[in-house]
């Protein structure tokens, strides 16, 4: 039996990554509880954020009501592993991937 070797480019294989990526996240969305979601937003950000998500934390940050989940999602990852500085990072670094999924869930029900 004869196997074909098969050869990508960098950009190919980069794309076909963020591709996976892009559905891994929309398939764990489809499990994100919207009502933990909330009870975790009122509690941990809503009051930088704003109540209904629709203020600027600190007065330097994106208005994220209404962002897609996927996101809001590379956002508080981006956040958790310190690639972006900023208030509330000590926060977002004790959230569990479901705790992201969930509030990335709820925060795009806000500002529809």
């Amino acid at each position: 039996m004869r196997i074909a070797k098969m050869r990508f480019t960098f950009t190919q294989l980069c794309s076909f990554i963020v591709a996976l990526l892009t559905v891994q996240s929309a398939v764990a969305l489809t499990d994100a509880d919207i009502a933990k979601g909330k009870r975790q937003y009122q509690q941990l950000c809503a009051m930088c954020h704003g109540r209904n998500a629709d203020k600027q934390a600190l007065n330097s940050s994106a208005i994220i009501a209404g962002l897609p989940a996927t996101e809001i999602v590379s956002a508080l990852h981006k956040r958790k592993n310190g690639e972006i500085d900023g208030g509330g990072n000590t926060v977002k670094a004790r959230l569990t991937e479901q705790d992201i999924q969930n509030l990335a869930a709820y925060i795009e029900t806000l500002g529809k």
